[in-house]
């Protein structure tokens, strides 16, 4: 205060939103949920999950995600101390190639202190007998190559982004 007068000043800050950084700064911070609906039998998916956040930084919280028989052998492994590293793409998206099923789940591949594979989650089709193989997602682009529509097995699809998550 000078001379009885108040100064004030508003500092403008330049408001940014999470939406206006680039895809290729956020979605390996965070993860990116999608929806796939078929033109052709309007086939729509529930909600798919892809990808990692903070909560993929440990065995210990990606065990959490895991279910089944996954659950309980990485358990049994990290009981034994006998992971090392670990490696994670979180959510991924499987498809059997025989019937299109298609398998949302968390990725993880654990290691032993020589190096060796002791563990990787895989997706298995019940009805195929066979194992899923991994579909990558190509962010650039904003689809999943080579996917089928599960319903009527047509190739060309239309993914709709959901939330992003953490």
């Amino acid at each position: 205060m000078r001379g009885g007068k108040i100064q004030v000043r508003v500092l403008k800050a330049a408001p940014k939103s999470i939406f206006n950084i680039s895809k290729r700064f956020v979605l390996p911070l965070m993860g990116q949920a999608y929806l796939i609906e078929c033109p052709k039998c309007q086939y729509r998916s529930k909600e798919i999950m892809m990808g990692v956040g903070f909560l993929f930084g440990t065995v210990e919280n990606i065990l959490e995600t895991l279910k089944g028989h996954d659950y309980e052998q990485v358990q049994r492994l990290s009981n034994k101390k006998q992971v090392h590293t670990h490696y994670s793409r979180g959510y991924s998206l499987y498809q059997c190639q025989e019937c299109h099923s298609l398998d949302n789940k968390v990725h993880l591949t654990l290691y032993n202190s020589e190096g060796d594979l002791i563990f990787q989650t895989e997706s298995y089709c019940g009805d195929c007998q066979k194992v899923r193989e991994y579909m990558p997602e190509d962010n650039d682009q904003e689809t999943i190559p080579d996917l089928h529509c599960p319903k009527c097995h047509h190739d060309t699809l239309h993914f709709s982004e959901g939330k992003l998550w953490d």
